[in-house]
C-alpha cells in the first residue's frame, strides 16, 4: 500500500509564514543604541532617579564612542525628559524617569536629524494654532495664569534669566490654555531643545520689544479673538528676527533642498 506523497509548501506560504513571525528589523544609527543602553541602565536600576551619571570622557571611554556621539544621544534623553543636565555638574537622572521609560520609545526619539531651523518653523505652526484655540476655549482661570505669567515678565526686564523663565511659562499656559495636549506636548519637547538659544536670546537684552508682542498676544486672548492670537503669535515666532544673532549660534540651515 503506497502512502499519499504530500506536496511540499510553496515558497510563498513559507515566505508569509516567515514575514508573520518577524520582528522588526532595525536600522538603527549608534546615538539610537546608546539612547537605548542608558534607558536599559534606568530601566534596571543600575542608575536611579536623582543619581548622576559618570562623566563623559570615562562614559563614552567605557561605551567605545566618541565624545560628539555621546552628546548626541545624551541630548536626546534630555529631550525626552529622562535626563537633566545641570550646568557645571553633569547628567542626572531625571526625577520622572520611572514615568517616562513607560512610553513607547519610538514616540519619544523625535528630531533625528531635524535642524533648529525646521523645529523652529514647527514650533511657530504650533504655537499660533494652540493661541488661536486658547482665545476660543480658556477658562477665565487660565487667562488670569498667562496674565500673571506676562506681569512677572515686566516686573523682570533687567533680569534675563528670570524674565526668560517667565516667558517660558507664558507661552506653556497658553498651551494648557489651548485645551489641546498634544500642544502642551509638543512645546515642553521643543523647549527642551531650544532651551538655550531661547535664553541666549533673552540675555541679548531685547526684552522691551519682546514685551510688547506678549502683550498683543495677551490682549487678544482676553478679547477671545482667535485669528488675532493667531496673527500676534507669528508676528512674535520670527525665525530670521528671532535666531538672527551670532551669540545663540542656531544652525539656520535651509531645509527645502536636502539630498534625498
Amino acid at each position: 500500500m503506497h502512502k499519499a506523497s504530500v506536496a511540499p509548501p510553496n515558497s510563498e506560504s513559507i515566505l508569509n509564514r516567515l514575514i508573520s513571525e518577524m520582528a522588526p528589523i532595525r536600522n538603527e544609527s549608534v546615538t539610537e543604541q546608546l539612547v537605548r543602553q542608558i534607558r536599559v541602565w534606568a530601566v534596571r536600576g543600575v542608575v536611579k532617579p536623582g543619581e548622576r551619571l559618570p562623566p563623559e570622557r570615562n562614559l563614552a571611554a567605557a561605551l567605545k564612542v566618541s565624545r560628539s556621539v555621546l552628546r548626541q544621544a545624551l541630548k536626546a534623553l534630555q529631550v525626552m525628559g529622562l535626563l537633566e543636565m545641570k550646568q557645571g555638574s553633569g547628567n542626572y537622572l531625571s526625577a520622572s524617569a520611572d514615568r517616562i521609560l513607560r512610553e513607547p520609545i519610538d514616540l519619544l526619539m523625535p528630531l533625528q536629524g531635524v535642524s533648529f531651523a525646521e523645529l523652529f518653523e514647527a514650533r511657530r505652526s504650533i504655537e499660533a494654532e494652540a493661541a488661536a484655540c486658547a482665545a476660543a476655549r480658556a477658562s477665565e482661570e487660565e487667562l488670569e495664569k498667562v496674565r500673571h505669567q506676562l506681569e512677572q515678565m515686566r516686573l523682570c526686564l533687567r533680569k534675563p534669566d528670570v524674565y526668560f523663565r517667565h516667558d517660558v511659562d507664558f507661552h506653556r499656559a497658553i498651551a494648557r490654555s489651548s485645551g489641546n495636549s498634544v500642544f502642551v506636548w509638543f512645546l515642553e519637547l521643543v523647549t527642551k531643545v531650544l532651551n538655550d538659544a531661547w535664553l541666549a536670546k533673552a540675555r541679548e537684552g531685547d526684552q522691551d520689544r519682546t514685551m510688547l508682542e506678549h502683550e498683543a498676544i495677551f490682549h487678544a486672548l482676553y478679547r477671545r479673538n482667535p485669528e488675532e492670537a493667531r496673527r500676534a503669535t507669528l508676528a512674535h515666532l520670527t525665525l530670521s528676527k528671532f535666531y538672527s544673532y551670532q551669540a545663540t549660534a542656531v544652525e539656520l540651515r535651509v531645509t527645502s533642498r536636502r539630498k534625498n
